[in-house]
């Protein structure tokens, strides 16, 4: 499963990259302007010694030359021997030492190279010819060795980690109030009561947090004002109602059968109406409750059993066990509206019912024969009150809260629910239920 982008790890990442490229050029910047000047000109002074030394040494009388030796060796550390033995050219040579060869070669006016001190470990040694003569000078391996400037690429790798790594605090501790508030607007967004949010830190976020606790206690208050509004009108309605039922219960249906048969049609489709009317209300302020482990297979079975005695043909096949954990009130809300409207809308045709079910998740198919729905519209249906069918007719229309209570329990409960129009007609309903709170299917 691929990591989330988080905005902390995201701004991590770009101040790595950014520390690491300005480490980068400033090593190049320290090496092309620093350190390979410094190597030259060291390795020039060391070429300058070695051949004056031996210039000194081949004009000195013999008897003074071993003075000289001892003092050479004491105050710039170079051995003067005699050149009997041959050795082997160095094997493994810096960049001082090579510039050093290069110096060497252009004060002698020829070729030059360094040789190994065989036992003499760390030692380097260079032939210098000089008046038909060729004295042998030895120097240590890192004489006068222009190294890297230890202290700077130290200064420089210690104040980018202390910049980085505060940056880094900086921006978690600025990331961890926005996460706060990503996690409380998803709540949210789900329907769910968030707790307020801490009013505090810098003042943009805390005016942030301030505004959304504002925010979500207004929208609350408005929907428990919404709630109590609808509670009062379907008590208000529901009276008279039940009165008119009675009262036409009460009349003698020989005198007008059809015209008391059409009241008491109206008198139930403003009852569904109220009562659908509530259903959108509470599910909007309400929150997940009484989910539970069950085999989803078996209670999809279940509910297409009871669906199976409506004149149109349900295609059913028994899939196997899935576990999942879901509420089964509110998943048999969803489930009745689906089919309900396949039924209804379907042409008469057979309703084929499909579940597909894995590790992470689980997918119930609806599919129907209907006329199927434009595809400009396949989102304006979830909305309160809209029809395709702009008539009012109840008979071809329905009353339009059928799919909004469907998508107010889909994001209440984390669930995912879409639409899509079948090849040859008719709509495919695909409702999307994660598997995150529950045990993973082994199937």
């Amino acid at each position: 499963m691929p990591r989330r982008k988080t905005l902390l790890r995201y701004t991590g990442q770009i101040m790595a990259v950014s520390m690491l490229t300005f480490l980068l050029f400033s090593s190049g910047v320290i090496v092309y302007y620093i350190l390979v000047p410094m190597a030259r000109q060291a390795s020039g002074d060391l070429a300058a010694l070695i051949v004056l030394s031996a210039q000194t040494w081949v004009e000195l009388p013999p008897d003074t030359r071993p003075d000289f030796e001892d003092e050479l060796y004491l105050q710039h550390g170079l051995s003067l021997v005699s050149a009997e033995a041959q050795l082997k050219p160095v094997r493994y040579k810096s960049p001082y030492l090579r510039f050093l060869e290069t110096a060497l070669s252009r004060r002698l006016g020829q070729e030059i190279q360094l040789l190994d001190g065989g036992t003499a470990e760390g030692w380097a040694w260079v032939d210098v010819p000089m008046a038909e003569r060729t004295v042998r000078i030895g120097f240590s391996s890192k004489h006068n060795d222009a190294s890297p400037p230890l202290a700077v690429l130290l200064l420089l790798l210690g104040g980018s980690m202390i910049t980085l790594i505060s940056s880094l605090l900086l921006v978690r501790r600025q990331t961890y109030s926005l996460a706060q508030l990503a996690s409380a607007t998803s709540r949210f967004g789900r329907g769910e009561r968030p707790e307020s949010l801490p009013e505090e830190g810098p003042e943009e976020l805390a005016v942030l947090a301030r505004n959304f606790n504002r925010m979500t206690r207004q929208v609350q208050q408005l929907l428990t004002n919404r709630t109590t509004l609808l509670g009062g009108i379907s008590h208000d309605l529901r009276t008279p109602i039940a009165r008119l039922q009675l009262a036409l219960a009460l009349l003698d249906e020989k005198s007008e059968p059809e015209l008391i048969n059409g009241m008491r049609e109206d008198l139930q489709e403003m009852d569904l109406l109220i009562r659908r009317t509530l259903e959108l209300a509470r599910g909007l302020e309400g929150a997940p409750q009484d989910e539970q482990l069950l085999d989803l297979a078996a209670f999809l079975a279940e509910v297409v059993t009871d669906y199976r005695q409506q004149p149109v043909a349900i295609e059913w096949a028994d899939p196997p066990p899935c576990p999942m954990r879901f509420s089964p009130l509110a998943l048999r809300r969803v489930l009745s509206n689906l089919l309900g409207n396949g039924l209804q809308y379907g042409d008469g045709k057979p309703l084929e019912v499909r579940l597909q079910c894995d590790g992470a998740m689980a997918e119930i198919q609806i599919l129907d024969r209907g006329a199927g729905i434009p595809e400009a519209q396949l989102e304006a249906v979830f909305q309160p009150f809209f029809r395709l069918e702009g008539s009012r007719n109840p008979a071809t229309g329905g009353s339009g809260l059928g799919l909004a209570i469907v998508r107010q329990l889909c994001d209440l409960y984390g669930w995912q629910i879409r639409l899509v129009p079948r090849q040859g007609g008719g709509t495919k309903a695909c409702l999307s239920l994660p598997n995150s709170r529950g045990e993973k299917n082994s199937h």
